[in-house]
Parts: C-alpha cells; structure tokens; sequence
C-alpha cells in the first residue's frame, strides 16, 4: 500500500457557476509521482449552485480516492474538514465608498474614545501642570506640549498594529492579524457544525 501525502491550499473563494471541485483544487498531493495519478478525483460536481459554502468531509474524500485507487492510503497533513466558499465574482462598484465611509466612523469613534479617556483622566489639568513646572507659562507653551504629544499617540498606534515599519513587520503578524485569524477559525469551526 503507498502513502499519499494531502497538504491543504490556501483556498480563494471559487467561481458559483464552476461545476466540478477537484482533489487538486483544495489539496496539494505528494509525493509528485502519484499527483498526475489523482489529482483529476471528482470530490463535488455542482448543477446550479447557490450556495455560498459547502463542506467538503474528509471521509468523502478517502472514499472518492479509493474507488478508483484502492491501493494507496490517505496521510492528511491537517485532519479537518474542508470548507470552500463560492463567489460570483461581481465588480462592487460601492467597494471604496463603503470603506471610506467606515473608515471616517471608525476614526471618529476613536477620537471620540482619547477626548473621553483624556476628559476622565483630566489629562488638559495635568499637562498645563506639567508644562506650567517646566516652563513657568502654561498658556504661551502648552501647544507646543500638545501637538508632539498628539503626534505620539498617532505613532503609537502604527507601530502598535506594525504598520510604521513594514519591512520589519512582515514576519510577523499584528495583534490585529491575529485577531482575524482566530476570527476567521471561529467561523469555519461554526460552519463545520451545520
């Protein structure tokens, strides 16, 4: 009996009117000798589709190989069930009137949440104070204090969610990165369920 390795592709969403998904279409197969050998397996055929999923179960896909391969055995690199989603692939042509529009809600939900944070903290008390120590005239020189220090708290931001240095930044993920990860598992864990 040979071994066949099944190492999962990084899926992009599939055509609605594609008919027929393939092994080669979601699995990388190895070794490569046995690749031109299976990788034409019929693992779902369409007929009007509309659906936005589907899950493709690993045993449905052990037995499609064996029917016509009986000979090999199926070594599954992640031992999960496969989800594809479908697309129509429309052009959304309000793409970037959307974003700009949450883009402008977002950023004034989070100048909304510094101006609280500060107004709770008192923080204008405590920088006229600080400034008053330093300089002995708060009301000539507290802008000079305010403007590098609303510039810092923009910078803190970027390098918080690694988008100051990108050169650096593209080993490793951001928290937010991460976030959408564990996100995006959540849901297909949700959909592996129905």
């Amino acid at each position: 009996m040979e071994d066949i390795y099944l190492i999962p592709k990084k899926i992009t969403p599939f055509n609605i009117t594609k008919s027929n998904i393939y092994l080669e279409d979601i699995y990388s197969i190895y070794p490569k000798e046995y690749e031109n050998k299976i990788k034409k397996t019929p693992l779902r055929n369409y007929k009007n589709n509309t659906s936005k999923y589907d899950v493709i179960h690993l045993g449905e896909i052990i037995e499609a190989v064996n029917d016509k391969h009986s000979n090999l055995r199926l070594n599954f690199l992640k031992p999960d069930d496969v989800i594809i989603f479908f697309d129509d692939l429309k052009v959304d042509r309000t793409k970037y009137l959307r974003v700009f529009i949450v883009s402008i809600v977002v950023l004034m939900g989070s100048i909304m949440g510094i101006m609280n944070f500060h107004a709770d903290v008192n923080m204008a008390q405590s920088q006229f104070m600080m400034v008053n120590a330093i300089t002995k005239d708060a009301k000539l020189y507290l802008p000079y204090f305010q403007l590098p220090y609303s510039i810092g708290i923009g910078i803190g931001v970027a390098v918080f969610f690694n988008k100051f240095i990108p050169t650096y930044s593209k080993g490793e993920p951001s928290p937010l990165d991460l976030k959408m990860i564990s996100l995006n598992k959540e849901i297909e864990n949700q959909l592996r369920k129905k």
